[in-house]
């Protein structure tokens, strides 16, 4: 099955090209393994950054699924870097809220998915929860409760992870 639905090109502040991305440090148990805010709902746009950088960081990624109704662009084989991840899409039992990564010889990995039109405070502090060690929440409990309080960094900044090509960035999004 391919969806092919164009949809207007991102505006505002996220027209950039950075790959938004909050990992989990090392630590206790958690429900999520981080958070990933793309630009965009076309999956097949927005997975090979994605990939590119988790096969750096976890090793190499080869399947995904999603659910379905929350993305365009949805192909069985996404092309990554030098090879291709297949993914699979589901209605009902896959959060519609989050991205499953597998890798068969290293382990599964579950990401929340910040919608792309989030306002950035709200994506800096859904971003935190879901990359705090020792988080319990799902990521549709997350997007939809919004973070515990415990879940909430401290006043001021924090620090999500952005990637430039092959070079990195961090910086610092406002929280209030």
């Amino acid at each position: 099955m391919t969806m092919n639905t164009v949809l207007p090109p991102p505006v505002g502040p996220r027209a950039d090209a950075r790959l938004w991305l909050a990992l989990t440090p090392a630590g206790p148990w958690s429900r999520l393994n981080g958070a990933w805010w793309p630009r965009s709902h076309d999956l097949s746009a927005e997975l090979p950054s994605l990939i590119a950088e988790l096969d750096r960081a976890w090793g190499r990624i080869t399947r995904a699924a999603v659910h379905g109704p929350a993305w365009s662009g949805l192909h069985h084989d996404s092309p990554a870097g030098s090879h291709c991840v297949h993914v699979s899409w589901y209605d009902n039992t896959q959060d519609p809220h989050a991205i499953s990564l597998f890798s068969y010889r290293i382990g599964s990995w579950e990401l929340l998915v910040v919608p792309p039109a989030t306002d950035p405070r709200r994506a800096a502090l859904l971003m935190a929860a879901a990359a705090r060690p020792g988080n319990h929440q799902a990521a549709e409990t997350l997007l939809a409760d919004g973070p515990e309080r415990a879940d909430v960094p401290h006043r001021g900044r924090i620090r999500v992870r952005t990637w430039h090509g092959r070079g990195a960035a961090d910086p610092a999004l406002p929280m209030g």
